[in-house]
């Protein structure tokens, strides 16, 4: 049995994945970053963390579920100083109780302008 893919035309064009995957009721979406045609490098870290969150709210969208569906997030950040963005934007998209999470920081991202990046699991009801 296969999983379908699901390629969402808000988010910035895949490369050599799928923006989400689903399988039955499991979602996985991956790794979003704050770059769109990039203008990332113009963003603080503020910003980043909403356009990231809002990303992932458009992804777990176009697999039929919506945020309170996600159950795990991986945040990847470039700088712990760029932490309290985080924990400022994450109780806008998420309420209580809050999805599981891992935060690592990480020498670097795919490219420099890019400071942070959150992968995500969910399970549709």
């Amino acid at each position: 049995m296969g999983f379908e893919t699901i390629d969402v035309p808000e988010l910035p064009l895949p490369g050599q994945f799928s923006h989400v995957v689903r399988k039955g009721k499991m979602v996985f979406i991956s790794g979003q970053t704050a770059d769109n045609e990039g203008a990332a490098g113009n963003l603080d870290p503020y910003a980043h963390a909403e356009r990231v969150f809002d990303y992932l709210e458009k992804a777990i969208k176009a697999a039929g579920g919506d945020l309170t569906d996600i159950v795990k997030i991986n945040i990847f950040l470039t700088d712990l100083d760029q932490f309290p963005a985080i924990l400022d934007w994450r109780p806008r998209f998420f309420n209580k109780p809050y999805p599981a999470a891992t935060t690592v920081v990480v020498n670097s991202m795919v490219r420099p302008e890019l400071i942070l990046e959150i992968e995500a699991i969910g399970i549709l009801d």
